[in-house]
């Protein structure tokens, strides 16, 4: 028993070195089940936005804006609206050994020690345990475990999210730094993610009112205005982005991946515990009402907001009579909001709950996990066969995935991934199209025109125009269009630079638009949205993308507002053990 202590000891003494020996052997028994448990998600889609990051890295684009492995090389502006920074060192991983499944093991892995690192940093800092600090960042990781769904990727920052509303709230510390950083990640993560803990950060702020005063009102606020400056890179060139089309993901209402009647559908309490990602987070948030005495005022909060959200994300609230015409729509289904819960449970368990009792919900925690993960995830397996009809073994879905990774790497115009739910491409967008190749293809008038030497490689693409007539000749492009396109013209010809081509909607239409509620527009895009360019005579033509100037000036003050919070954090850092 002595010895055990003595090893115990060590193992607290050394927390980020023992969290380091975890968070492999985590990732290593997880395998398997890292990449197969979320194949009904969004698994593919973000295997795609490493492989394309891998691409870009390779043609020396180290901030790209599109993604040329989605449309069969017509390129998607995933990174321009979803950020891409934890993707780098997976893509690196991708690079160095071409193995798909290994690169996303290699996020999951990163994923796993963040989230173990920032729990036990939040935890210790609350609590003022080395040993909760150590229990809860060894559970943190088996909480939310569907590592394809785009919401997983946030979970490291939720420790350091509550810890920073912690500090202002309970310890008077002020500083809005570290809040600040938190949110400006958030938002360059998922900023559906973000929503929700915005909504959840909200709740537990007023649950502590009584503890706001004027000065920590201002902290708050000051943090969101230092992250909006860590964020103007992404914010603008989102906003300009957003405001050159009107993209899919405008119709608040929108048909696609599931049809609208489908959308933002609201049950019972009952009907969403039964159907809950993680049931056994839900039975121990009913047992922690029986020690809710024993828990300090933190952990009751963190009990009331877990709750709060459980309830609120049902019928009580008018999801599909008014909540659904709001901005909460970009959800598409209300249970977003207690994704999240088992850390908010868990946390209050093991910041001040009878250490029996976090013991053994833990160990429970983790028993879970392996059996119905690392344990039930077996390469021989067909997990989804009965309820999803995917009857492909876990072992041959992996090599699926591989093969395809290389392939789509080495050609995307041949092999491609799935945009998911097409959120921005075009309002009038088909989705068909945008699945069978249609997209990547030239339209044109061939009895005028001739394209020869077509030429497509990464954000590059190439042709010979040979035309028989003195007129103006429309060109619609293999290219999605988005602001930063530009066209070069030599050898003779001439021509506009590429940009969408619409109608005006007639008046049916209109009332179509109207009734389906989509967007307030007077004109309809062409071709799917693709780049249109206009040439008269005949010679050779490049089509590239380039950042635009107010994109370079985001980056650049988003740059300098980085530098400027590091050089303020050393130097108060240095000024502080001064003062010691």
């Amino acid at each position: 028993m002595k010895r055990l202590n003595t090893i115990l000891d060590k193992l607290i003494k050394h927390s980020y070195f023992t969290l380091l020996i975890y968070s492999i052997l985590f990732t290593g028994i997880s395998y398997i089940s890292i990449n197969t448990t979320s194949q009904i998600y969004d698994y593919s889609f973000h295997l795609a936005r490493i492989i394309g990051l891998a691409q870009s890295i390779q043609n020396n684009d180290w901030l790209p804006n599109l993604n040329f492995l989605f449309l069969n090389g017509a390129g998607y502006a995933v990174p321009m609206f979803y950020g891409n920074w934890m993707f780098y060192i997976p893509a690196l991983v991708f690079l160095a050994t071409k193995v798909g499944t290994l690169a996303f093991t290699s996020f999951v892995f990163l994923l796993t020690l963040a989230t173990s690192f920032t729990s036990y940093y939040a935890a210790s800092k609350i609590t003022g345990s080395k040993n909760r600090a150590l229990v809860f960042a060894i559970v943190a990781p088996t909480l939310t475990t569907y590592f394809g769904f785009g919401m997983t990727a946030v979970v490291p920052l939720i420790p350091l999210l509550i810890y920073a509303i912690y500090k202002v709230l309970y310890l008077d510390d002020l500083n809005p730094i570290l809040l600040s950083v938190v949110v400006a990640l958030l938002v360059q993560t998922h900023i559906i993610s973000t929503l929700v803990l915005a909504i959840a950060s909200l709740i537990l702020v007023i649950l502590n009112i009584k503890r706001l005063n004027f000065k920590k009102i201002v902290s708050f606020f000051s943090s969101i205005f230092i992250a909006v400056l860590l964020s103007l890179g992404f914010i603008f060139q989102y906003i300009e982005q957003s405001q050159s089309q009107v993209f899919f993901v405008n119709w608040k209402l929108r048909d696609f991946p599931f049809p609208t009647a489908a959308l933002m559908t609201s049950e019972n309490i009952i009907q969403i515990v039964k159907n809950y990602y993680f049931p056994l987070s839900l039975i121990i948030l009913l047992i922690t009402f029986i020690y809710f005495k024993k828990i300090n005022t933190f952990s009751k909060q963190l009990v009331l907001l877990s709750t709060i959200l459980l309830v609120s994300s049902s019928e009580i609230l008018p999801w599909e009579n008014f909540l659904k015409y709001s901005f909460l729509a970009v959800f598409q289904y209300s249970t977003r909001l207690i994704y999240f819960l088992p850390f908010f449970i868990f946390m209050a368990i093991c910041f001040s709950a009878p250490k029996k009792f976090s013991i053994i919900v833990v160990f429970l925690q983790l028993f879970v996990y392996l059996f119905t993960n690392p344990f039930a995830f077996l390469p021989n397996s067909s997990n989804y066969a009965k309820k999803y009809g995917l009857i492909d073994s876990n072992i041959n879905v992996m090599r699926s995935q591989n093969s395809k990774a290389v392939n789509a790497f080495t050609n995307p115009t041949l092999t491609t991934y799935d945009t998911s739910g097409d959120e921005y491409l075009n309002l009038d967008i088909n989705h068909e199209n945008a699945r069978n190749g249609v997209i990547n293809q030239f339209v044109y008038n061939e009895n005028l025109v001739q394209l020869n030497n077509i030429k497509q490689g990464y954000n590059n693409l190439e042709f010979d125009v040979e035309m028989s007539s003195s007129n103006e000749q429309k060109i619609v492009l293999p290219r999605i269009w988005y602001k930063g396109y530009s066209a070069y013209y030599s050898n003779g010809i001439k021509g506009t630079q590429p940009k969408i081509e619409y109608n005006n909607l007639s008046f049916e239409e209109k009332k179509q638009y109207v009734e389906a509620r989509k967007p307030d527009i007077t004109k309809k895009a062409l071709f799917d949205g693709r780049a249109v360019i206009k040439v008269s005579g005949s010679g050779h033509v490049r089509v590239t993308y380039q950042k635009t100037t107010l994109q370079v000036i985001g980056f650049l003050l988003e740059l300098l507002s980085f530098i400027i919070v590091g050089a303020y954090v050393v130097v108060n850092s240095f000024r502080l053990k001064v003062n010691k």
